[in-house]
């Protein structure tokens, strides 16, 4: 039965780039794909995930709205989020940290490294019982 499996929440516009991540986690993790914000915040506060993969750049809203609608969540908080990129420059980054972002992901990005950066993020999040 998966229901022990951690669940990870992916928002992205690219239906390219939700089954590539889909394929390299549905094995060790629940995966839930959407194609936009809004449809993930949505889905974030039912199903409550274990991490969120949210891009960028997406038409309704960016990946900083969400995350800010996200940390605005009590339950939110804790959650980790990584965000998807084509290009991290110094001004994204710093504007990802400041906003609570945990991690980067750039595009077109590899197994291994999808793997490693969602274990760890899962695996070091310290446990908070407030």
């Amino acid at each position: 039965m998966g229901s022990d499996k951690k669940t990870i929440l992916i928002i992205d516009d690219m239906a390219t780039i939700l089954e590539h991540a889909k394929q390299i986690l549905k094995d060790s993790y629940r995966v839930i794909p959407c194609t936009s914000g809004q449809q993930g915040l949505e889905i974030f506060d039912k199903m409550k995930p274990d991490l969120v993969l949210v891009d960028i750049n997406m038409p309704d809203m960016d990946g900083f709205q969400v995350l800010s609608e996200i940390r605005s969540r009590s339950e939110g908080r804790k959650v980790p989020v990584i965000m998807m990129t084509t290009g991290l420059t110094n001004e994204i980054e710093s504007e990802g940290f400041r906003a609570g972002v945990d991690d980067f992901l750039i595009k077109p990005f590899s197994q291994p490294a999808v793997l490693k950066r969602v274990s760890m993020q899962l695996e070091t999040r310290p446990v908070d019982d407030d």
